[in-house]
């Protein structure tokens, strides 16, 4: 291009010389060869092919031959063609044969200038939708690769992703399915949702690390907290986890409650083991100076774990109360023989398809809502209350089944159906009990009065427990040994005076000046007041209250009612030092403590359904020793059952199910943690 130019304006200046000779038509030839020399400038640039592969840098153009190009190491010519046919293969290959080193270096080149490409793609495929211009193939193929992986953006919805892994119990493997990948697609097309691997090894670690950091921050500020621990075995892998639970009351008087650890615990399930497995958990968590109460399964292992672990702990009443029922029921061959029965009925139900849609047509026709039957388990008494009481109510359809299809079932008489009956009535409270303890609200100030309020129930003579008096009698037998030392705990007896639903009702008259020593050495050292009296502990602490009719009760909390009412009733003006002056008429207390303990024992307790913690955050100012925050913090801290950790390691079973029975222990650890703590914190 530039010959000819050079060549076209020679030309062009000659012919004008030529031509004119005058002086006007000289300038105009200057002129003219400035337009020439301007387009050449201007315009040749933009004529010129662009040269984008790096081979050019080896070789450069000829001016004799157009067609050829000079390479610059040896100087040969090699042929590159004209317009389209225009091409460097040849020009690659003689690099190749004749110059290898240089070729490499260039192949090197070449794939940083990719890799730099594929950046500058990436950043710029998000605005992709906007351009006007058809996508290329490569931009087609990358343009769902639009957000790097440690983008801001990308980690948003990796850690959505994790939480809904760990919320909902999900496999990891679900980010790697096809019906997931295809609805991210459709929902944020510039996304690429990253392997399994990258979940498992990064955004779930980091979710747990960053969530036990802010529990343990928010544990720092605590004074005192209380735990539950437990112990299960997974049935799939046959692995066993240690539970260990956290529970506290907060400077505004709120319960709280975490899982610290589903500790992995193989091995032996020695005392030894269970102590220093607790001992490093409490040790992790920086908890050594601030346990209350554990409360734990009742399992000699555990006891001793505990024991030599120099903590307090108090046994599970629910777990007491599921021992104390199940042997009861054992103990009367009638009861036995109508629970196997009843087991069989419901077995056979639960295992035969045509078996339940044959009873759900039964229901149909006698004009009833079909329901199915209840099949009890071993570990859960109240299982076996939900069974007998679907089997009674589905009494009429049972018996049409059984007459109408020729089966091996066992039948029930009449008299079966009444002691069915009777044993319901009998264990309802205890249902009703169960239920009230299960609550994540329940705490361990409700123990004493609960087991005095079955004390009073199976005290008194009940016409709708016809036929199941040997089990009566045994559950009172065993009531008052299971819970001999319980009544008898400073922990509980504290616990029960500082709940404002409770106070002193359900102790015994005579017993209530033991009881004020026990509280009043309890609170005086607590707010380091000065007290020398020793008390002597009794046989026992608490007794069914008299002439409450137990047949005219429909419900166990027409117990709590009844008690309630009738202790307020007979509180009088009176003030408590007047009634009880044996106690060295009060001289070796604090005056001030006398004041405060008279007038809290004078209000009128608070309803069964109210939240003492409540009560105390609008009325602890009145009560500068009693209403102590710290004193309430810790007595009220503890729960009356194991419950909470019974129930992450109901989680356990769903994280552990059998296709995901390979999981790793430290993995399912923190899928426990992460799906306990993420929507409270």
């Amino acid at each position: 291009m530039n010959t000819y130019l050079v060549v076209f304006g020679t030309f062009w200046c000659t012919l004008i010389n030529n031509w004119y000779q005058s002086y006007l038509l000289v300038n105009l030839n200057l002129i003219l060869i400035i337009i020439i020399y301007l387009f050449y400038i201007l315009i040749e640039p933009l004529l010129k092919t662009k040269k984008l592969s790096l081979i050019w840098e080896y070789f450069e153009e000829s001016t004799c031959d157009l067609s050829r190009v000079i390479c610059k190491q040896c100087k040969q010519k090699v042929y590159k063609g004209l317009g389209k046919k225009m091409t460097t293969s040849s020009m690659r290959k003689h690099l190749e044969s004749k110059h290898k080193p240089l070729y490499k270096e260039m192949l090197k080149s070449e794939e940083s200038k990719k890799g730099q490409k594929h950046l500058n793609v990436k950043s710029a495929t998000c605005d992709i939708k906007t351009k006007s211009h058809q996508l290329s193939i490569y931009e087609s193929m990358t343009k769902t690769e639009c957000w790097d992986i440690n983008d801001k953006k990308s980690k948003v919805i990796h850690k959505a992703i994790g939480e809904m892994i760990c919320v909902d119990n999900e496999p990891y493997n679900l980010v790697e399915r096809t019906g997931f990948k295809k609805l991210m697609e459709i929902v944020k097309p510039q996304y690429k949702v990253p392997g399994r691997k990258y979940f498992t090894d990064n955004i779930i670690p980091e979710m747990y690390v960053e969530l036990k950091l802010k529990i343990m921050d928010m544990l720092k500020q605590v004074h005192t907290v209380s735990l539950t621990s437990d112990i299960w075995t997974c049935s799939h892998n046959n692995e066993s986890f240690l539970s260990f639970t956290c529970h506290w009351i907060s400077n505004d008087m709120i319960q709280h409650h975490c899982v610290l650890n589903v500790r992995h615990f193989p091995g032996r399930h020695t005392g030894l083991a269970i102590k220093d497995t607790l001992e490093r958990l409490l040790q992790e968590w920086d908890l050594e100076k601030k346990i209350h109460l554990l409360v734990r399964d009742n399992g000699a292992n555990m006891k001793k774990g505990v024991d030599d672990a120099s903590l307090c702990s108090s046994g599970c009443f629910l777990h007491t109360i599921h021992l104390l029922v199940t042997e009861s029921i054992k103990s009367q061959k009638s009861v036995q023989d109508l629970m196997i029965r009843a087991r069989k009925v419901s077995t056979h139900f639960h295992h035969s398809s045509s078996a339940t849609d044959k009873l759900k047509s039964i229901q149909i026709k006698l004009g009833t809502h079909p329901k199915k039957l209840i099949q009890d388990i071993c570990t859960r008494w109240n299982s076996s209350f939900y069974m007998l009481e679907r089997l009674l109510q589905l009494k009429t359809a049972i018996l049409v089944y059984i007459s109408d299809v020729e089966s091996t079932l066992p039948t029930f008489n009449p008299n079966d159906w009444l002691l069915m009956e009777s044993l319901i009535h009998l264990l309802k409270p205890f249902e009703e009990l169960t239920k009230r303890i299960s609550s994540n609200k329940s705490i361990i100030s409700e123990v004493i009065p609960a087991i005095m309020i079955l004390d009073t129930f199976l005290n008194r003579p009940n016409t709708s427990h016809f036929g199941v008096g040997t089990t009566k009698d045994i559950m009172l037998t065993r009531l008052s040994k299971r819970f001999e030392k319980v009544i008898k705990d400073d922990n509980l007896i504290i616990a029960t005076f500082l709940d404002p639903r409770f106070k002193l009702l359900f102790f015994k008259p005579e017993n209530k000046q033991i009881m004020k020593i026990i509280i009043f050495k309890i609170i005086s050292k607590f707010n380091n007041l000065n007290s020398n009296i020793e008390h002597e502990p009794t046989s026992t602490y608490i007794s069914a209250v008299e002439n409450l009719n137990a047949g005219n009760r429909e419900s166990l909390w027409d117990f709590y009612k009844e008690i309630a009412t009738t202790s307020n009733i007979d509180q009088t003006e009176e003030p408590m030092s007047l009634k009880y002056t044996d106690v060295d008429d009060y001289h070796s207390f604090n005056k001030d403590l006398v004041v405060e303990f008279e007038k809290y024992c004078n209000m009128k307790c608070v309803s069964i359904d109210e939240d003492p913690l409540s009560w105390w955050k609008i009325n602890f100012e009145s009560f500068p020793l009693i209403g102590n925050k710290l004193l309430l913090q810790k007595y009220l801290s503890a729960p009356a059952s194991s419950v909470y950790s019974e129930r992450s390691f109901s989680e356990a079973g769903l994280v552990y199910e059998a296709k995901r029975n390979r999981l790793q222990p430290q993995n399912a650890e923190q899928l426990l943690f992460i799906h306990h703590n993420i929507n409270k914190f």
